[in-house]
């Protein structure tokens, strides 16, 4: 509209000009200054809507690079530029969309990474650790997150097997199967896989770790609960027709007053009941339920397990000290076990000591008896394997499960000069 008034203006001017300029020189001066006057009050305000059209497309790119995708433009607009704005508009809302987006899959990412057994590590160029999982205080034993400390210095407290594959440094993948003695002292198998990265023009290096020796142990039990299933089965199976030809037998041999008979069918009926009774007990172990958690204080669980199984506590936790376990299963499992340590030396009373460790509780339970030999302690925890000759081999292997549901270990050691050493170590409620 405004560019219409200057081409209407200008051509009264020049029309002026042609007609009047000999006969009325002052009427020609006064419309040249009129002219002037309305050119430069039409292009102000034309330079004034064109400056804060660009100082508002600046303000809304500027809040674009420092991340804030929720500006828009001013809706005083012309006609004109109401196509401009509203892609402006359509642009903030897509990256808006985008970050949203982006956000979510991260939170996903960070959550199935700190879920993972697999500890996971990215170091940058500058030794420093930019990113680090859960599971990565497992094996620093921080108790607190490792994030922006000096990848050398933290490995300087590993094993020297570990320090040896974690100081890789090359531009390939790399593979590394290592054994090693964990601080319990137990034997561990870890796989580490290590490789480089270019993120934001610069190099990093991630480590993936993953303890192979808890993985083998699980598809061992896995491996044995599918054999107790199949023989129990089939067992099933004979001693169901077995005890009733034995019950119809007793009826007969009742009717016939054959007191041999049915002294024979007796004993028949007892060893049913009993294969009965040992195949039952076996297929607890391989039905064994999903832990239902909740948070259970220490020292009341103890308490309540002493007046079961009397025991001598070395001593006790804080009060808040708690564990999130099902209580019925854990109960069973101290119980199995300060069993054990009774029969082993039934003239001393078992000894049950606790401690924290970081962000987990270690449970002793310690006898005076002889110990295990170790041929006994590589095969303690197999089902079938019992050096008691009433014993079935069930009572251990199915306390490793269900401290394994609980995402705990089951710990051996012999004591000197005697004696045996049985902890339970899990994780502190959170």
């Amino acid at each position: 509209m405004n560019f219409i008034l200057l081409f209407i203006s200008n051509m009264t001017f020049f029309t002026l000009c042609y007609f009047l300029l000999p006969q009325s020189n002052f009427i020609v001066i006064f419309s040249g200054c009129f002219l002037l006057l309305m050119n430069l009050i039409i292009g102000y305000k034309e330079y004034k809507k064109q400056t804060a059209l660009v100082s508002s497309l600046e303000q809304g790119f500027l809040n674009f690079m420092d991340g804030d995708f929720s500006a828009s433009l001013p809706k005083i607009i012309e006609k004109k530029h109401i196509l401009l704005y509203q892609r402006f508009d359509l642009a903030s809302k897509n990256l808006r969309d985008e970050r949203q987006k982006l956000y979510q899959r991260e939170m996903l990412l960070d959550k199935v990474l700190n879920a993972s057994p697999v500890i996971t590590i990215l170091v940058n160029h500058r030794d420093e650790v930019i990113f680090a999982n859960t599971q990565s205080q497992q094996l620093f034993l921080t108790g607190s997150s490792i994030l922006g400390q000096n990848w050398r210095n933290l490995i300087s407290t590993l094993p020297e097997e570990f320090q040896t594959s974690l100081n890789y440094k090359n531009n390939h993948t790399q593979d590394t199967i290592l054994s090693c003695i964990d601080p319990q002292g137990q034997p561990q198998a870890w796989h580490i896989a290590t490789s480089t990265v270019r993120l934001n023009q610069a190099t990093h290096t991630l480590y993936l770790l993953k303890t192979m020796t808890e993985e083998l142990a699980k598809q061992e039990s896995n491996t044995w609960k599918k054999v107790i299933k199949v023989l129990s089965h089939e067992l099933n199976n004979s001693i169901a027709p077995i005890s009733s030809m034995c019950h119809s037998g007793k009826i007969i041999s009742e009717k016939l007053n054959e007191a041999k008979l049915d002294r024979v069918f007796n004993a028949i009926s007892k060893r049913i009941n009993h294969l009965s009774d040992f195949v039952t007990g076996y297929s607890s172990l391989a039905k064994l339920r999903q832990p239902i958690k909740k948070k259970v204080f220490i020292n009341e669980l103890l308490s309540q397990i002493q007046i079961l199984y009397p025991f001598k506590l070395s001593n006790e936790l804080d009060i808040h000290c708690a564990l999130n376990i099902d209580q019925a299963q854990f109960e069973q499992v101290l119980v199995n076990l300060l069993k054990n340590a009774d029969e082993a030396d039934p003239k001393n009373m078992t000894k049950l000591g606790v401690k924290q460790l970081n962000n987990k509780l270690r449970i002793d339970i310690l006898d005076s008896g002889t110990g295990m030999s170790n041929e006994v302690l590589q095969y303690a925890l197999l089902p079938f394997y019992s050096t008691k000759h009433t014993g079935t081999g069930l009572g251990l292997a199915l306390c490793r499960d269900i401290i394994e549901a609980h995402q705990g270990k089951l710990l051996f050691s012999n004591l000197s000069p005697k004696g045996f050493c049985v902890s339970v170590i899990l994780p502190l409620f959170e």
